[in-house]
């Protein structure tokens, strides 16, 4: 297979990261509560290689608290303007390609920190199959007061194998630290559809997410690290996204998954040959295999949406069922959801 030149993104200077994590703070209009996280970042119990500031055409306070707030320290920074602004997802994918440590840590900016987080998760660091680390949260309500845990199904500390994940699903953004060389490997502005939002790319955590289990193990752990701040300026809620679908909309969801699906595929099979120099568990047959499955299963309920009545779509649910179709990829469990929101769609067709 020839190599891919034109997806790699290799540093410039070709020289290798430098030993620590780079810190991504992506801003908007978040004096509010920018402080409380600076005060955060500066107090690590090992410190970061560096802190870089995105700024997404802030109107408010942010850039001079920020200049006031990181001039005082020791740690070196550096902020960049984006004017006209570019979208938390392309904000923090670009400030992340200036990173310069060997792992990226995104950062919220009206989140706490817990000072061990680097600590903690730079223990992992020296393991050349490690493609990223995760860990658990706190929520909170504007006041710091806690709301509750924020697991994200992770129930102990661990090591994942590569491709032992839901393709759809993710940790979020806050809670990664991730390899650098993940962005290397291909052109951030070539990624696919975002299948939540299909109207633009794929979001920066979904990105990561994706490209770390396919080239490498994740750890888990079990400590919450940040207190995820719930207020009415988040762009998300608590992770459970309600899904209130009409009927006549299921087809068009549907093949948007698909066309990111399809994406998935195509970006694996395009990878750049190098790849498993970085990352030696890399297994393009395996990873391609994986997703191809993914795709064959939302193609086969996809027919079911397409059925011209209600009796043939229950007909093509049932051979589903009996064929596998419900079994998730990554581990074989019943999805037992997907079986109801189909087992819905289908009663209700006339």
């Amino acid at each position: 297979m020839a190599a891919h030149d034109a997806h790699f993104v290799r540093k410039v200077d070709s020289m290798p990261y430098e030993h620590g994590i780079s810190i991504v703070l992506a801003t908007h209009n978040g004096s509010r509560f920018i402080r409380q996280q600076l005060d955060t970042l500066l107090h690590q119990t090992v410190p970061p290689l560096e802190i870089i500031v995105s700024d997404d055409a802030s109107t408010d306070d942010t850039l001079k608290i920020v200049q006031d707030f990181l001039s005082a320290g020791t740690i070196t920074f550096k902020i960049i303007r984006n004017v006209p602004a570019l979208g938390y997802r392309t904000n923090f994918l670009r400030a992340a390609l200036s990173a310069s440590g060997r792992f990226v840590a995104f950062c919220d900016q009206d989140d706490i920190w817990d000072p061990r987080k680097l600590e903690l998760c730079s223990r992992h660091m020296e393991d050349r199959t490690v493609s990223m680390i995760v860990h658990a949260a706190v929520s909170v309500d504007s006041d710091n007061r806690d709301l509750g845990p924020f697991r994200q199904g992770i129930k102990r500390h661990g090591v994942v194998p590569p491709l032992s994940y839901d393709p759809w699903g993710t940790f979020f953004g806050f809670s990664m630290v991730f390899r650098r060389d993940l962005l290397d490997l291909w052109d951030l502005d070539d990624r696919f559809i975002d299948f939540i939002d299909p109207d633009e790319l794929l979001a920066h955590d979904r990105w990561v997410m994706f490209l770390s289990q396919v080239v490498g193990r994740i750890v888990e752990i079990d400590v919450p690290l940040v207190r995820y701040r719930q207020h009415e300026n988040n762009l998300f809620g608590n992770g459970e996204r309600k899904r209130i679908e009409k009927l006549e909309s299921i087809a068009d969801k549907s093949s948007v998954y698909r066309t990111a699906t399809s994406g998935m595929i195509d970006v694996v099979e395009r990878l750049p040959d190098t790849t498993a120099e970085s990352f030696p568990l890399f297994d393009r047959a395996r990873a391609v295999a994986f997703f191809r499955s993914a795709l064959r299963q939302l193609d086969e309920r996809d027919a079911i949406y397409r059925a011209g009545t209600r009796a043939e779509a229950l007909r093509r649910l049932s051979a589903r069922v009996a064929g596998g179709t419900y079994r998730a990829v990554h581990n074989g469990r019943p999805r037992w959801r997907s079986m109801a929101k189909d087992l819905t769609f289908a009663l209700l067709r006339r």
